[in-house]
């Protein structure tokens, strides 16, 4: 008789701790449901999935990729002698280095901005100066990054 009232311990100890087991199980099987359900049914703002898009957008075309694949050791500008400092590399067009990339992030992102000013600009018809000025400092932007852009080819290509 002792001998059975011990297994009986044993198997409801066993019993118990299954079904605690069972239980932090299906819990945590609920939260994972409830966490995934959230998951699938969230949906982000337009403003910061366009926010995103032109964000990478710009970081790709900016030559990021390059960046963070092609460098062992980053080099930022290289150095001329008297003082001079270079940011880019002359008569190499498949080459760059950060600064440069980063200079060119930085004027596709104005590109972009000139842009988005331009579109902008459109919800005020109502009061045309407001449309005015948005449109002008959009395009304004817009000439400064293509034109500076240029010049940075123009450089690399012809530097002397």
């Amino acid at each position: 008789m002792i001998a059975s009232a011990s297994k009986t311990t044993i198997n409801l100890g066993v019993q118990s701790v299954s079904k605690k087991m069972s239980r932090k199980l299906s819990s945590w099987r609920y939260s994972f449901r409830k966490t995934s359900a959230k998951i699938a049914s969230y949906s982000p703002s337009p403003i910061s999935v366009a926010i995103l898009v032109v964000a990478i957008s710009v970081f790709l075309l900016g030559g990021g990729m390059y960046d963070i694949f092609m460098h062992e050791t980053i080099i930022t500008i290289l150095p001329l002698g008297g003082g001079r400092w270079l940011s880019f590399m002359p008569y190499r067009i498949h080459e760059q280095l950060l600064s440069s990339s980063i200079g060119v992030m930085i004027l596709y992102a104005l590109g972009a901005a000139g842009l988005l000013l331009v579109y902008h600009s459109t919800k005020y018809v109502r009061n045309p100066r407001h449309v005015s000025f948005l449109t002008k400092i959009g395009i304004a932007l817009l000439l400064i990054a293509f034109i500076s852009i240029e010049a940075v080819i123009f450089w690399k290509l012809n530097y002397q």
